[in-house]
C-alpha cells in the first residue's frame, strides 16, 4: 500500500508507515490515485481508458472461457461413461475428468505468477491462451480417454492463470481505491456467465451424449480469446520509477509508500531518475507481433519468489485464507457433484434440461456477491477510511469476508437439510445460488486481503491462496464419497457450514488484533520485492 511522508536524502532510512497502510483520503475528502503514474507511455496507469478496457476485456474473454471449459466436463459423464465402458480408464476412473482440473488450477498458480515475474505478464498470457486453444482442440478430437484426461487437465492448468496472474494484471491495470471494484467485476460477470453458460451443455452435446460437441463449439470462444490476448493485450508489468516534482524527489517503494526527499543530492538524483528511453515505432510495431520479455522482469524473481511461498506458507493470516477457501470450495464440490443425482431421483425426478438451471443460480449468486463485494463494500470502507483521518488500514478488508463466510455455510446447511428431509427442490437451487455468491465474493476477498495487506509479497501470497486452497480441495474430493456414505448429507452439510464459521468469523478477529505482525516475513528471501505489488 501507499504512505506519505517526507524525508532527507539517506535513501537507507526504513519506512516508519506499516506495511499495508495507506493515507488515501486528503482532508477534503478527495481520494488520491495512488501509486502515483509516471510519466512514461509504457505505465499502465497512463493508458488511455479505451486501450485499458481493451486489456481487460481481454483478461474477461480469457477467464470466462477458461472457466467454462473445466466445468464442463463435469456434466457430459453419462456420454463419456457410455463411450468408455470397457475400455482401459485405469490406474483413475471417469470422476478424474471432474476432479482433475481442480489440482491443476492450484498447479497453474505455481507455474504461473513466477514466470510472469520473470517474462512479463503478456508472454505468459499468450502462452495459457494458446495452451487453452489447444487443449480444447485436442478434447474436441480425442479417440481416448487419456488425451481427453490430459487435454482436460491442461485446461484446468490454464484456468489456473485467471485464478493467480489474472489478477496480478488487474492490479498492474488500476490505482488503490479502484482495485475492489475491478475485481469485483471481474469474478461477478466470469461467474454470471460463465456458469450460466454451462446450461447450455445439454443441448450441445445432446444430454451429454456427444459430449465433443461442447469442446468443438468453445473451441471458437477460445480461439478468439488467443488473438484478443496477442494483439490487444500489452505488457502491463512494469517498475514504476522515482519523479522529479518541485524541486524534490517522490519514491514509491515496494511496499506502494510515497516517500518525499527534499533538496536530493545530484548523485541520488542520478541513481533514481528513470532510464526510458523512447522506442522507435518500427520497434513497437514489430513488438505488436513478437513477445519479448518485460523490462521489469527478472529470472532471479522467479526463484525468490518460489522460496518466499514457503514464507507465506508459514504465516498464519495468509495460510488462514487458504484454508478458508479450500473449505469454501469443499462446500462447492459437496453441492456440485451430488446435486444432478439428487434432483434426477426421487422424489424429485427433474428432467436435465431443469437440473442445469441450478448453475444460473449458482451464477446469479456470483453476479449479486460481486455488487456487494464492489460498490457497497468500496462505500462501507471509504467511510471507515474517512473516520481513520484519512488512513486506509488492510484491516478494512476484513469486513468483506463476513458476506461470504456467512452465505457459505448457510447453503451447505441448506442443501444437507433439503436433501436429507425431501424439501423443495427450491432449496437445492437456493443452497446453489449462495454457494456462487460465497465463492465469488470469497475470492474477491482473499485477493485484496492477500495482497493489500502484505504487497512485499503479493505474488507469492497470491500462489499460496491459489496454489494451496484448490490442492487441498483437490485431495478432499476423494474423500467426499465415503465421507458421505459415513455421515449422510445431513450431518456432512452442518460439518461444512461448522468448518467455514470457524475459520471465518473466529480468525477474522484475530487477524484484526495482530495488525502489528502482519508485515513480517522473517528470514533473508524474505526481502525480496519482486513479487511486490510495485517491483524495486
Amino acid at each position: 500500500m501507499s504512505s506519505l511522508s517526507s524525508r532527507s536524502t539517506d535513501l537507507g532510512a526504513p519506512s516508519s508507515v506499516r506495511s499495508g497502510t495507506v493515507f488515501l483520503i486528503s482532508s477534503d475528502g478527495k481520494i488520491l490515485n495512488l501509486p502515483i503514474p509516471s510519466d512514461s507511455r509504457y505505465d499502465p496507469l497512463n493508458w488511455s481508458t479505451r486501450k485499458r478496457a481493451l486489456a481487460l476485456l481481454s483478461i474477461v474473454v480469457y477467464s470466462l472461457v477458461g472457466l467454462v471449459l473445466p466445468q464442463g466436463a463435469g456434466l457430459t459423464t453419462n456420454g463419456l461413461q457410455i463411450e468408455f465402458a470397457g475400455k482401459l480408464t485405469k490406474p483413475f476412473g471417469i470422476d478424474v475428468i471432474i476432479s482433475g482440473p481442480t489440482f491443476f488450477m492450484g498447479i497453474g498458480a505455481f507455474i504461473w505468477i513466477p514466470l510472469s515475474l520473470w517474462l512479463g505478464r503478456r508472454p505468459v498470457f499468450v502462452a495459457g491462451s494458446v495452451m487453452m486453444l489447444l487443449g480444447t482442440l485436442a478434447a474436441a478430437f480425442a479417440t481416448n480417454y487419456a488425451t481427453l484426461l490430459i487435454a482436460v487437465c491442461v485446461l484446468g492448468l490454464t484456468e489456473g492463470f485467471s485464478l493467480s496472474a489474472g489478477l496480478l494484471i488487474i492490479i498492474d491495470l488500476t490505482f488503490i481505491h479502484q482495485r475492489p471494484n475491478a475485481i469485483a467485476m471481474l469474478w461477478s460477470i466470469i461467474g454470471f456467465l460463465g456458469v450460466s453458460s454451462l446450461v447450455t451443455v445439454p443441448f450441445l452435446t445432446n444430454n451429454g451424449l456427444n459430449w465433443r460437441g461442447f469442446y468443438r463449439f468453445w473451441a471458437f470462444p477460445a480461439a478468439v480469446s488467443c488473438l484478443l490476448a496477442f494483439f490487444l493485450f500489452p505488457e502491463t508489468f512494469y517498475k514504476r520509477p522515482a519523479v522529479a516534482f518541485d524541486g524534490r524527489l517522490i519514491v514509491q517503494s515496494a511496499e506502494e509508500d510515497v516517500i518525499i526527499y527534499d533538496d536530493p543530492k545530484e548523485d541520488v538524483l542520478d541513481k533514481l531518475l528513470p532510464v526510458d528511453p523512447e522506442r522507435s515505432w518500427g520497434r513497437r510495431f514489430l513488438e505488436l507481433f513478437t513477445l519479448p520479455r518485460a523490462a521489469a522482469g527478472r529470472w532471479r524473481a522467479t526463484g525468490r519468489c518460489y522460496i518466499q511461498v514457503l514464507f507465506c506458507f508459514a504465516n498464519p493470516l495468509i495460510f488462514w485464507v487458504a484454508l478458508l477457501n479450500a473449505m469454501s470450495f469443499a462446500g462447492m464440490i459437496f453441492i456440485g457433484e451430488t446435486y444432478n443425482e439428487v434432483l434426477s431421483k426421487p422424489p424429485y425426478q427433474l428432467p436435465s434440461h431443469l437440473i442445469m438451471f441450478v448453475n444460473v443460480c449458482s451464477g446469479t449468486g456470483s453476479l449479486l456477491s460481486g455488487l456487494a463485494q464492489g460498490p457497497l463494500m468500496t462505500r462501507l470502507m471509504k467511510s471507515l477510511t474517512m473516520r481513520n483521518k484519512g488512513v486506509r488500514e488492510a484491516e478494512h478488508y476484513l469486513i468483506m469476508f463476513i458476506l461470504p463466510v456467512l452465505t457459505g455455510a448457510a447453503s451447505t446447511w441448506i442443501y444437507g437439510m433439503a436433501t436429507q428431509l425431501r424439501w423443495s427442490a427450491a432449496f437445492v437451487y437456493l443452497a446453489y445460488g449462495l454457494n456462487g455468491f460465497n465463492f465469488a465474493g470469497l475470492a474477491i476477498a482473499n485477493t485484496l486481503w492477500v495482497t493489500e495487506a502484505f504487497p512485499p509479497w503479493a505474488a507469492p501470497a497470491l500462489v499460496v491462496v491459489g496454489d494451496g486452497s484448490y490442492v487441498l480441495s483437490f485431495s478432499l474430493s476423494f474423500a467426499l464419497v465415503p465421507w458421505i456414505q459415513s455421515q449422510g448429507m445431513l450431518k456432512v452439510g452442518f460439518e461444512l457450514a461448522a468448518a467455514q464459521l470457524g475459520l471465518g468469523l473466529i480468525v477474522i478477529p484475530l487477524a484484526f488484533w495482530g495488525k502489528g505482525a502482519r508485515q513480517y516475513i522473517h528470514g533473508r528471501w524474505g526481502e525480496g520485492r519482486d513479487g511486490a505489488l510495485r517491483p524495486q
